[in-house]
């Protein structure tokens, strides 16, 4: 496990576990975003902010955080590969998306065993049905585009402890903690 060491603590911080891309697959997945943005408008998700959220926790007190890198050294599920041949818009968000053709075993069992965990622990989180995806633009109008994407696939071979640092333009994501896979 990698743990960032050395940083103040703020009164809370905005947290989610998640998958990280390889540098390639970010790549694909920003090059698909900036063709759908020439279609559909919006703004594109940075290289640097590419990521697959398991589990939303939002605000979290810094008491609590020891708790969560504790858990998610926990959790034992195999590395797994995944292929993205699916982009989607959500008019009530107006968000462009990518996601896996079909959702691999080992990724359920991931956002299972955290979830499990996270309850066990008393913390709170979106409950919502899990869809795997990714965001390529926010604020976008894709009604009438028919949107296409290649395969984009990587190994994820760890997942991540993840704080939201909100900014002018948008948020920036520090990594807490890491963890391998099996």
């Amino acid at each position: 496990m990698e743990i960032k060491q050395n940083q103040a603590a703020p009164a809370s911080a905005r947290l989610f576990f998640a998958l990280w891309p390889s540098a390639a697959a970010s790549a694909e997945l920003v090059m698909a975003g900036q063709r759908l943005h020439g279609i559909c408008g919006g703004r594109l998700t940075r290289m640097e902010t590419i990521h697959l959220t398991l589990v939303f926790l939002g605000e979290v007190g810094p008491e609590r955080i020891g708790d969560l890198l504790e858990l998610a050294g926990e959790i034992r599920v195999p590395a797994f590969s995944v292929c993205f041949t699916r982009i989607g818009w959500w008019p009530h968000n107006r968000i462009v998306w990518a996601a896996p053709g079909e959702t691999p075993v080992e990724l359920m069992q991931l956002v299972d065993a955290l979830r499990e965990k996270l309850l066990g622990a008393g913390f709170h989180f979106d409950t919502k049905p899990f869809v795997p995806h990714i965001t390529l633009l926010r604020k976008a109008d894709c009604r009438k585009s028919q949107l296409l994407v290649g395969e984009i696939e990587w190994r994820a071979e760890d997942f991540v402890l993840v704080r939201s640092v909100p900014g002018e333009s948008g948020s920036s994501y520090e990594v807490v903690g890491r963890w391998k896979l099996l």
